[in-house]
């Protein structure tokens, strides 16, 4: 029996672990083609294993988001070997710790914005003449509660994460015809190693794990949400309500 995403090709990025893992697993079941992208090379052949595992194909791409010289020659690469991209999930995501803005230092300052904002534009910039080729496809960035909620302490994450509510929006207004589709989304707590590096108080267990917010970015990836285009959603609403 044909798997409903068995012609579609995704980009994932942190897929070695926690929620980008999920999602690249999540669409591995549907059928779908993943190109996974992260820095740990042992890490993302877990995935791989787990993408086959699942039903899906899985093509792992070592790469430090932060060498943005590199997006040219990953774009080069990809399309030699892919038709198209139907969609991008922009996942990776990284925090040292957290502190008030006067203890910010200006690298780890800087550093938190290029991965949490800069990465995710410029990638699909670079990567969007492959978007272009897919009758639809879907690009997701992923925000957290920084972008409803005034929480201090997170410095250049926390407004990396704000702003990217405006990223889809920005994309979308820019894309208003034709199948691009653009999304911010907040996953909510989960029980990845960020969370727990950020509250080391808190029993791991309490929050969800990180595949019940996957489900909403596959969906949205496969193609729902078309009403709420450029849109910030909140992952557990827009399941509750869908």
């Amino acid at each position: 029996m044909a798997k409903p995403l068995e012609s579609r090709i995704y980009l994932v990025t942190g897929a070695s672990s926690g929620l980008g893992r999920e999602v690249a697993v999540r669409l591995g079941a549907g059928g779908a083609n993943v190109v996974a992208l992260a820095r740990n090379e042992d890490r993302l052949a877990r995935t791989r294993d787990l993408v086959e595992a699942a039903g899906g194909r899985c093509l792992c791409v070592p790469l430090d988001l932060l060498q943005f010289g590199e997006y040219a020659r990953l774009f080069d690469a990809l399309k030699e070997h892919i038709p198209h991209l139907d969609g991008i999930a922009h996942i990776a995501g990284s925090l040292r710790y957290c502190t008030p803005m006067r203890y910010a230092e200006v690298a780890d300052f800087r550093q938190m914005l290029d991965l949490h904002l800069t990465a995710p534009n410029q990638l699909t910039r670079t990567l969007l003449p492959l978007l272009d080729r897919a009758e639809t496809a879907s690009v997701i960035f992923t925000t957290c509660d920084m972008i409803g909620r005034d929480i201090p302490n997170w410095h250049g994450y926390g407004l990396a994460k704000r702003a990217l509510g405006y990223a889809a929006a920005m994309w979308q207004a820019e894309h208003p015809d034709g199948g691009l589709r653009f999304f911010t989304v907040n996953p909510g707590d989960m029980r990845t190693g960020l969370f727990q590096r950020a509250y080391p108080g808190i029993a791991p267990d309490t929050v969800p794990p990180p595949s019940v917010a996957a489900e909403a970015f596959a969906r949205l990836l496969a193609g729902e949400g078309d009403a709420e285009r450029g849109h910030t959603l909140d992952a557990a609403a827009w399941l509750a309500a869908h």
